[in-house]
This record gives structure tokens, C-alpha cells and sequence, in this order.
């Protein structure tokens, strides 16, 4: 019998707890994160066919380099970026400075477009380096 009661006083501490916190108006909202591009897959030997150097329609030239597995783009005397396939021809830098768009037929024309972050520009009036947009004129 003792433990009867004893198991009930508990029973109703906790309900009488449960009813204090959920009896409170003040609620936190966490904001999602922006979730970021899935990685898409492409095969080792698809992924060498972008290796290379291209030219941009701004007269600058784009640098694709390969370690492994992974892709490193840079443009003119920029750093470079590691660029991760998004999507079939779609590409995204990791750190969000660049994303490209590369279309490479059977018969080796290229085709496609680039937004980058300009690091060599100087910052525009809200100091931010200029956003660019350019089409691949070459390969």
C-alpha cells in the first residue's frame, strides 16, 4: 500500500511539472539552416574531362585542377576553390564564391556560365568585392 501512494505522489509531481512548462507563453523559435546543395556523384574519369584551362568572355582565363577525387577552380590570380558537382554540368564552390555551369559536348565544345565573387576588383560602395557573370568563349 505504501508503495501504491508513494508511486501516485510521484505520478502526480511529475504531471503537475509537466503542466508548468507547457502552461509558460514564451516559446523559442530556432531558425533552419539553408540547407546546403546535395553533393551530386560523377565517376572518376567524368570528372577529369573538366580539367583544364578555359576562357571566359571577360577576357580572364579559369583554371580547373584535379586531386583525387576532388575539383579546384581558380580565375586569373584568385585563390583557389574546391568546387563540388551539384547537379549534371552544375558545379558550387564549398566556401559559396563561385558556381559554374559547364557543359562539355561529345565533340569537345564547350559551353556554360560562371558566377564568381571578384577578389581582384576593388570593393563596390557597400564594400563587397563585385559579383561577376561571364560565359565560358573557349576551351
Amino acid at each position: 500500500m505504501r508503495g501504491l501512494s508513494t508511486l501516485l505522489a510521484c505520478g502526480l509531481l511529475i504531471g503537475s511539472a509537466a503542466a508548468q512548462e507547457t502552461s509558460g507563453t514564451d516559446r523559442v523559435l530556432v531558425p533552419a539552416a539553408r540547407p546546403s546543395a546535395k553533393p551530386y556523384f560523377l565517376w572518376p574519369d567524368d570528372l577529369a574531362d573538366y580539367k583544364g584551362e578555359y576562357y571566359l568572355s571577360n577576357g580572364k582565363r579559369m583554371y580547373i585542377n584535379r586531386i583525387g577525387r576532388r575539383l579546384y577552380a581558380h580565375i586569373g590570380k584568385q585563390k583557389e576553390h574546391e568546387i563540388r558537382p551539384t547537379g549534371e554540368h552544375l558545379f558550387e564552390a564549398i566556401d559559396g564564391t563561385m558556381s559554374l555551369n559547364i557543359v562539355i559536348s561529345r565533340q569537345g565544345y564547350v559551353s556554360g556560365r560562371i558566377a564568381y565573387i571578384d577578389e581582384e576588383a576593388s570593393p563596390t560602395t557597400a564594400n563587397y568585392p563585385p559579383l561577376v557573370f561571364v560565359s565560358l568563349a573557349a576551351r
